[in-house]
């Protein structure tokens, strides 16, 4: 799909005239086509945008004010500030252009959500990057309300709100390709090379997850669905099964969409090329203050619906959520966002025990644990609520064992008849909540042969058992004499000199741990633990 997406963007600017090529140059106002005028949503919440807004606590609301919007369903100006009423709860999403695949993803899933958004008494209302014809013919393409919507042709609101701009643009990655003599690159040839998912962070990762699907995922072509494809979901159902996300299916909707944009394209995309590239977000506001942000950071990095809508109908979309309660519900099925997965384990790490008590007790990792989430590195603290950026569940089964009563652990990938781990010992420093492990023999078995081991033993655990001998109770702490100065056998390795896994929380179902390379872990149990314990006994 990268290669469709890139093919797509350039269909697109081969239809485009040349002129388009130029930067700065601007493409010719659609004024000709008359668009039929699209429904207007029933039983749904009005956005009132007459209201006069007070920004109250909102940064956001500020900076919208004074930008210039045009509403969607009659053209009327309006301040971008007043989009937004002041009492009660409002969800704005910041699309990107009309002619984008993002844009168009969004506005159909969320229109599925409305009814129980206005049930809830939750107003929507929508910003697009676009003319008036071409908001017309959005709602037209993807039954958007009309009337939820307003057009931003120039961008000015993003800017405000300083939104992604995009590869090449002031602001953005490579940026210096918007000043001269680089500003000949247009808007199109920046669009491409973001498709290829270069300054275009997570892109990559989301086109290909639309080709694996997955089975903890809902399936895309539902019955009754804004979207659905009867025949595609049939075809599904009879060959892959019901009840999940299918593979191709995300990528099928994707393409059937790019192939309904390049149809309209003309139509659909804003006069000034440049402004393709620009990024959006989502905001969810109560009274006027803004209570959750998403801000995309590239293409197919717009806020997932279900999370959205899960924050508006919330008691309160800002309230972090109950961390232990996240990493099981994570556990048991992945269903939970990510970001609140690492949210939720940085907490736990942050929770202060009693004087006397410990976090976590060692007996309580002895099992098999299976690895469910990784977040990478401590860089995704802020990087919260960016798409793609909270960590990701682990896609292949990675079995972790720790044998507490023996000190051995292993670590392995296991994938169908193949299995390769490693098996090492390990220090547990209670006090620290740190197990220090090493590897000292690596398997690889293929069904019922082998396993065939090979020795990896560098000879240098001696070491940190000998650190271990010197510390104080498994605290690690270093000795000292009279005078305060440290002992010579206090030169070798001090805790943490090797791979570790900083524990902060464990139970009998799931736990979580921080490693020496900063990121966050989870693991479910899975049994017993299975190590080499037993062929060293």
């Amino acid at each position: 799909q990268p290669f469709a997406m890139a093919a797509g963007t350039v269909a697109m600017a081969t239809a485009a005239p040349v002129s388009l090529f130029r930067s700065g140059q601007r493409g010719p106002r659609v004024t000709s086509r008359r668009v039929s005028c699209c429904r207007p949503s029933r039983g749904v919440v009005t956005a009132a945008a007459s209201v006069e807004a007070v920004p109250g606590n909102s940064a956001a609301l500020v900076a919208l004010k004074g930008v210039t919007l045009r509403r969607a369903s009659d053209g009327t100006s309006v301040d971008a500030c007043a989009i937004v009423p002041t009492t009660g709860r409002v969800v704005v999403p910041f699309l990107t252009q009309f002619a984008d695949f993002d844009s168009w993803e969004l506005a159909q899933r969320l229109v599925d959500d409305l009814p129980a958004l206005a049930e809830a008494g939750v107003t929507v209302v929508a910003v697009g990057i676009g003319s008036v014809e071409a908001a017309r013919l959005f709602c037209e393409k993807t039954n958007f309300p009309v009337d939820k919507l307003f057009a931003d042709a120039t961008g000015d609101a993003y800017a405000a709100l300083k939104f992604e701009p995009g590869f090449g643009r002031q602001g953005g990655e490579f940026g210096w390709l918007d000043t001269k003599p680089f500003s000949f690159v247009n808007g199109y040839a920046k669009l491409l090379i973001m498709c290829a998912g270069i300054g275009s962070p997570g892109t990559l990762g989301a086109v290909f997850g639309g080709y694996v699907g997955g089975k903890n995922k809902n399936p895309i072509f539902k019955a009754g669905s804004n979207y659905d494809n009867p025949a595609i979901r049939g075809a599904m159902d009879a060959t892959l099964g019901k009840d999940y996300q299918r593979p191709f299916e995300l990528a099928t909707l994707r393409l059937t969409n790019m192939a309904a944009i390049l149809g309209d394209w003309e139509a659909l995309a804003p006069a000034d090329d440049s402004l393709l590239t620009q990024r959006g977000g989502c905001f969810i506001f109560q009274n006027g203050e803004e209570k959750f942000r998403h801000v995309d950071l590239g293409i197919l990095g717009y806020c997932p619906v279900a999370r959205l809508v899960e924050k508006a109908l919330s008691d309160d979309p800002a309230a972090s959520p109950d961390p232990v309660k996240t990493i099981r519900q994570a556990a048991a099925d992945k269903t939970t966002f990510v970001d609140d997965v690492f949210q939720s384990i940085a907490a736990l790490e942050k929770k202060k025990v009693e004087k006397g008590e410990l976090k976590v007790n060692g007996a309580d990792l002895n099992g098999k644990w299976r690895l469910i989430y990784t977040s990478g590195t401590k860089k995704v603290a802020a990087n919260l609520n960016k798409a793609g950026f909270g960590g990701s569940y682990f896609p292949i089964p990675a079995i972790q064992s720790f044998d507490m009563q023996n000190g051995r652990i292993r670590n392995g990938i296991y994938l169908g008849p193949v299995s390769f781990f490693f098996d090492g010992p390990f220090l547990w420093r209670e006090k620290l909540g740190m197990l220090e492990f090493t590897f000292t023999k690596v398997s690889l078995q293929l069904g019922s042969l082998g396993p065939v081991s090979f020795d990896i033993d560098d000879g240098k655990w001696d070491a940190v058992k000998l650190a271990e001998q010197t510390a104080s109770e498994g605290g690690g702490l270093i000795e000292k004499d009279s005078a305060g100065a440290k002992k010579e056998k206090d030169k070798t390795p001090k805790p943490g000199s090797n791979p570790f896994f900083k524990f902060v929380f464990a139970d009998d179902a799931v736990i979580a741990a921080r490693g020496r390379g900063g990121g966050l872990a989870l693991w479910k149990k899975e049994g017993d633990p299975e190590t080499d314990a037993n062929e060293l006994a």
